[in-house]
């Protein structure tokens, strides 16, 4: 999946919404109380309603806030929806991967180096943009646990005294050997939701 695919699954908010109720089905078992279906418009009757894509996306906010997440990190419908701050929105999807690492879920593994040694992702990644010489041990140790997960992922291995953007190439190679999902159009036009 590419970057400007990942928007465009996302923006209906029905892969949000089913991950919504996913989690909340394993929080449920977890604290042994019922667990409650959360309806959403799914994707086969969304159809070229915008209100249905912005009810979904409005469902999973709310969700989110009513789960624990620090509502500071949350974004708007708009944010998403229109496109209007995607960065916003990422920052909503991590919100909920660190309220599930706090109550002790399973998580994916790039969010457990987050809780792991307390930095973001993006702190992380901006270690490789540093001068090697200059890290200390700690943030030597932070690059290379990286690094494993992306050897992990099927990237390969990677030098880290190196930028990240140096192993860019070679990723992007494999990952299409790794694809999931379908396959980006040809022309990289990638259709959005109809206003």
């Amino acid at each position: 999946m590419e970057v400007n695919q990942f928007w465009t699954l996302l923006q209906d908010g029905c892969i949000l919404c089913d991950l919504m109720n996913k989690i909340q089905q394993q929080h449920c078992v977890n604290i042994e109380e019922t667990y409650q279906y959360v309806g959403y418009t799914l994707k086969r009757d969304l159809g070229d309603q915008l209100f249905y894509v912005r009810l979904n996306v409005e469902t999973f906010i709310r969700w989110a806030k009513n789960f624990g997440c620090d509502k500071e990190l949350l974004c708007q419908v708009g944010h998403l929806v229109e496109r209007k701050d995607l960065e916003r929105a990422l920052s909503c999807v991590h919100a909920v991967a660190r309220r599930v690492a706090e109550l002790r879920m399973p998580y994916p593994k790039c969010v457990k180096l987050e809780v792991k040694f307390n930095m973001s992702y993006n702190d992380i990644v901006d270690l490789f943009d540093e001068d090697h010489s200059s890290l200390t041990e700690d943030q030597i140790h932070v690059k290379k646990c990286y690094a494993d997960l992306c050897q992990e992922l099927g990237l390969g291995k990677m030098d880290i005294t190196k930028p990240l953007k140096s192993n860019s190439s070679e990723w992007k190679s494999r990952l299409s050997d790794l694809w999931i999902g379908e396959r980006p159009l040809t022309n990289g036009n990638i259709e959005s939701i109809p206003e």
